[in-house]
């Protein structure tokens, strides 16, 4: 019997290996300089730390999770995501050490494994390289990653990158904004597509970033969540703009990303490029102040980036930089 791989699952072959090995020495290379450390976590982790970090109600825990029981009757589940094992290993193993203020940095390259439709650079087991930044607030931090995965992209011929920015506020201001959302969109909650009427009552922030043409025409005229914002998290993300003005990064102000896993704060952000078709993030990231203290550490903020390596070497592919 002639056995072939399963559905969504790809070969590396020799002939390709070495543009994969370029793209995570390049990687590689910007986090040294930028001072952060490798970390490798199990393939596998308790199905409960990505229910809890990710959220219940994502597409991630509630649909495309490879989850299965152990002979020892654990749930258990694929790495579905780079950021919650990260944490889950910097409390288990104090990497926070002694001091408070120390920002611990920390960067993977890794499987990820999602159960969803395959589609260019989207397969259902895919490959993440990825930085975290954990203990401050500053938004100047905000901007080292953002810069480090700007000049990742350069380094590997890819030019044409528009950076999305938005912030999705906080506990403290974004139940105002859902309620806004809400009441506004609910007079025409017949027409949205089926999802979206379930992300209605589940997680409405979801509804913004559908790519249904019908709910993106009701969402152009939903409220903005920048103008509900905190005056903490206005003023983070002001900051934030200011800083990327003066290191002379563009952006755009796009009210639609809202990131697909529940754990972000404040500031979000994709990252673009032609190639891809009509999904064409190559990456994308945020804050997420609130995880740590949801995966039993103390109150202690982070911000950190996530990029696919196969659209990335599409997107290189594309703009003839091989």
């Amino acid at each position: 019997m002639l056995y072939r791989r399963p559905r969504g699952v790809n070969d590396i072959l020799p002939s390709e290996v070495g543009r994969w090995q370029q793209a995570e020495a390049t990687f590689r290379e910007l986090c040294r300089l930028y001072r952060y450390d490798e970390i490798r976590t199990p393939m596998f982790e308790d199905t409960e730390l990505f229910v809890r970090a990710v959220g219940e109600e994502t597409d991630i825990v509630g649909k495309e999770m490879y989850t299965f029981t152990d002979r020892g009757g654990r749930s258990l589940t694929l790495r579905a995501e780079g950021t919650a094992p990260v944490i889950r290993a910097y409390l288990e193993n104090n990497l926070q050490g002694q001091d408070p203020k120390r920002i611990t940095k920390l960067y993977y390259i890794a499987p990820v494994f999602r159960y969803d439709r395959p589609q260019a650079g989207r397969y259902r087991q895919h490959h993440q390289c990825g930085a975290e930044a954990i203990g401050s607030l500053e938004p100047a931090v905000d901007a080292e990653i953002i810069q480090l995965s700007l000049r990742f992209f350069s380094k590997l011929g890819i030019k044409e990158v528009t950076l999305l920015l938005n912030s999705v506020g906080c506990p403290a201001c974004r139940p105002g904004y859902v309620e806004a959302l809400k009441s506004q969109v609910a007079p025409q909650l017949g027409q949205l597509c089926r999802e979206c009427q379930r992300r209605f009552e589940t997680n409405p922030l979801r509804m913004l970033d559908c790519k249904n043409e019908t709910c993106q025409a009701i969402m152009q005229n939903a409220p903005v969540l920048r103008d509900m914002l905190c005056p903490d998290c206005a003023e983070h993300f002001a900051q934030l703009q200011e800083t990327l003005d003066v290191l002379d990064v563009p952006y755009t102000l796009d009210p639609t990303i809202v990131r697909g896993l529940d754990y972000y704060t404040k500031t979000a952000f994709e990252f673009v490029a032609p190639g891809l078709g009509a999904k064409d993030s190559i990456g994308g990231g945020g804050r997420y102040d609130e995880l740590i203290e949801q995966c039993g550490g103390p109150p202690t903020p982070a911000v950190g980036v996530g990029i696919g390596l196969e659209r990335v070497l599409i997107a290189q592919e594309a703009a003839n930089a091989t």
